[in-house]
């Protein structure tokens, strides 16, 4: 016996085949299964579609990303301001303030009283201690006292104000505010 080849349907059976699957199909699935189904193949085409190839693309950027990392490390400290690496640390807050109060009193300034305030100035590296200080004593001496003062690494002067209770006196009631400038460790 020869084998005969198989024929395939023509277009006509081919339709008439389609057409009654899916009547089978609508009859046990109903309609809400219909929707379910036609959900369901929206889904996969929308994955297929649009999730994959941008799961693809994503991941190429992720690789390029890394690739240029690993040709070119970053230096950590190219976003921070150059005057934020040259601020000392806040342990060295203690002894900045006492070679401070130590210039105010080789200027012939006696320091009986010194408010303090710990602040951070809006960013997570640098923190500031405030200090309110209030002194006795003539013009000569503030002013070489300030110019003392502003030779020191990261000191900001905030505010001075003077008052000179007699016009015949040359001593002054002088009130310092004065900020220390570090870096968080």
């Amino acid at each position: 016996m020869k084998a005969m080849p198989r024929q395939w349907p023509d277009a006509a059976q081919l339709q008439a085949w389609l057409r009654w699957y899916l009547a089978q199909a609508q009859r046990i699935l109903g309609f809400w299964g219909g929707v379910a189904l036609l959900l369901i193949a929206a889904a996969l085409v929308i994955r297929l579609g649009v999730v994959r190839p941008g799961l693809e693309d994503s991941a190429m950027r992720l690789r390029e990303a890394r690739a240029g990392i690993a040709e070119r490390p970053q230096d950590l400290h190219i976003a921070e301001p150059q005057a934020v690496r040259r601020l000392p640390d806040t342990d060295s807050f203690e002894p900045r303030l006492e070679s401070l109060l130590s210039v105010l009193q080789q200027n012939g300034f006696a320091v009986l009283q010194t408010d303090f305030q710990y602040s951070a100035p809006g960013d997570d590296q640098t923190r500031r201690l405030e200090l309110d200080i209030p002194l006795s004593g003539s013009y000569p001496a503030l002013h070489k006292a300030l110019v003392d003062l502003v030779q020191q690494p990261a000191v900001r002067i905030e505010s001075l104000s003077l008052q000179r209770k007699d016009i015949a006196t040359a001593q002054l009631d002088i009130r310092l505010r004065l900020s220390l400038l570090a870096v968080l460790k």
